[in-house]
């Protein structure tokens, strides 16, 4: 596997699972991922990055959800709720992720969504990239969102590639959800 180059000086990117997964919900079940969440985790492990979820949902609620969308596979870390004994906004859940992956959290960086996620990666050190699916809102100013310090907004997870590595995008790849199958476009098989 050839590793892309990177501008940013980070070893890690960590994940709010919000900001990762939302998606469509359909009777109040997740129904989608939101666009290119497969595309940014791809790309980002081809730059040679580490991944970790740090969520403060309990891992029974968490662990369903990553395995329905065969996300597992792309975290080498998985930091839930019940993991340590405060929540975020306290750095605490980051700091262990950074732990558990052998890197500095100068050298981490956080997706997240809300203010308690710029908060906890403020207080850990780390750079915060806020995902902003409805659009705009924080671009242009408006509320409490516009007031955290974050490296920079963005729209979707796909823009995390061009802002952390090169502007060489990945090659995109498909993947299918259903009955436990996925569709890789690579290999060219449901696997």
């Amino acid at each position: 596997m050839q590793v892309m180059s990177r501008k940013l000086p980070i070893d890690a990117v960590l994940f709010d699972l919000a900001s990762t997964l939302h998606g469509k919900r359909i009777g109040g079940q997740l129904a989608e991922l939101f666009p290119d969440v497969e595309i940014a985790l791809d790309g980002l492990r081809r730059m040679g990055l580490k991944l970790g979820m740090v969520t403060d949902k309990a891992m029974d609620a968490v662990e369903p959800v990553l395995q329905r969308f065969g996300l597992s596979m792309w975290f080498d870390i998985v930091v839930d709720g019940g993991a340590v004994a405060q929540r975020k906004p306290h750095p605490a859940p980051l700091l262990h992720a950074c732990e558990a992956l052998a890197v500095q959290p100068a050298h981490a960086l956080y997706v997240g969504d809300s203010e308690n996620d710029a908060l906890a990666a403020q207080a850990a050190g780390m750079q915060l990239v806020r995902v902003n699916y409805v659009g705009g809102s924080a671009r242009s100013g408006g509320g409490d969102q516009a007031e955290s310090p974050c490296l920079q907004v963005i729209d979707s997870l796909g823009e995390l590639l061009e802002l952390i590595g090169s502007p060489q995008q990945p090659k995109r790849t498909r993947r299918v959800v259903q009955a436990g199958y996925r569709h890789d476009d690579w290999a060219g098989l449901y696997i």
